[in-house]
């Protein structure tokens, strides 16, 4: 039986529906800019000796080391027209047989794995790193010449797949809604018989412990970071250990700092101070913390984390690293997938508590 407080699918403003579908668009557009750049560019690396805008090279690291430049570049572009016709399916396609919906949701999975195997710590370093050069950016031409780093085409590439990627979850996860008769945006049943793990008393349960792994990963790679900056060799030879000196230390310090202040931030997301802003907060204590400021940060890190683990991870397998006096360069990164999952189930989590009304459905 169909409420005022769950109104029917038919009952829901078209025009709201469809300004709620900016990220559907926002993907198609993405995807199909891509796959058009792709081509292109596979077609100039093939028949110009590599004259390319984008080297493959660039991102032929871990699992695609031993991969043909040339190899590279078409699977990008083929990469880039699958994921194009998928996504444009999917923002198109309305209440669909199961066959169908279970297909879709498989090439969704099969594209985002692909995109994360394309992508190596680059960008999640870029990000670690990024505080600190900025800070020392102020006192050190060296470092002020490494932020170039940031507009090298292996960098920006990979934030470009790292952000179709995420399009991709986030246009599957509203086709996914919409194919069971749920709001795309909120994800409320039409019909009212929402899932019992979604409520806001069992997000806080399982969200509080998804939070507790999420936190202990990134201060646990923390810990060895920093121990290395003042000469502890942590898993880590105790000549490495100790040759941390001037600009060098920026790496330690600038990760170890940035990883132990995520791992606080993330307990925010099962915390009352996560919701309100403490008394210590001149001019902010007492106001509701914005769902996006937790939410928005949170979610690009644990997007970042899954390919960075499984990059780094598949590395030290390949180079033999995991020894006694070596484990603490890539051993953490082991633990990265794990990180990834968990920050993200927190985030949903918190997400569930404090969604409030939905602004397309009416419900909440």
């Amino acid at each position: 039986m169909t409420t005022a407080k769950n109104p029917p699918l038919d009952d829901i403003p078209r025009t709201a529906v469809r300004r709620s579908r900016w990220v559907e668009n926002l993907t198609v557009t993405w995807w199909a800019a891509g796959a058009a750049f792709a081509g292109v560019d596979a077609i100039a690396y093939r028949s110009s000796a590599g004259a390319a805008v984008v080297r493959p090279e660039a991102i032929n690291h871990g699992l695609l080391m031993d991969v043909p430049a040339g190899t590279m570049s078409v699977m990008l572009a083929v990469l880039a027209l699958v994921g194009a016709a998928l996504v444009a399916w999917m923002r198109w396609a309305g209440r669909v047989p199961t066959a169908v919906r279970t297909g879709t949701l498989v090439g969704a999975g099969v594209v985002l794995a692909a995109a994360a195997v394309l992508v190596d710590a680059t960008v999640l370093a870029g990000l670690g790193y990024l505080p600190a050069l900025l800070v020392v950016s102020f006192f050190s031409a060296e470092v002020r010449e490494s932020l170039g780093v940031y507009a090298e085409p292996a960098f920006v590439l990979q934030v470009v797949v790292l952000v179709g990627a995420a399009l991709v979850a986030a246009t599957t996860v509203r086709f996914s809604r919409r194919s069971v008769g749920a709001c795309e945006t909120c994800g409320r049943r039409h019909d009212g018989h929402d899932p019992a793990w979604t409520t806001p008393a069992a997000a806080a349960r399982w969200g509080r412990t998804a939070a507790l792994v999420a936190a202990a990963i990134p201060a646990f790679y923390g810990v060895t970071r920093l121990a290395w900056a003042v000469g502890i060799p942590l898993g880590f030879s105790a000549a490495a250990g100790q040759g941390f000196t001037g600009v060098d230390l920026v790496g330690p310090i600038g990760l170890g700092s940035f990883s132990l202040l995520g791992a606080v931030l993330t307990l925010g997301l099962f915390q009352r101070w996560g919701e309100v802003f403490p008394r210590w907060m001149v001019g902010l204590a007492g106001r509701r913390v914005p769902v996006r400021l937790a939410v928005v940060p949170a979610t690009i890190v644990a997007v970042a984390v899954l390919p960075a683990g499984i990059s780094v991870s598949a590395m030290g397998l390949q180079n033999g690293m995991l020894t006694a006096d070596l484990w603490g360069a890539v051993g953490p990164a082991f633990l990265w997938p794990l990180w990834s999952v968990a920050l993200g189930a927190a985030t949903y989590a918190y997400w569930l508590r404090r969604r409030g009304r939905c602004p397309v459905c009416g419900q909440g």
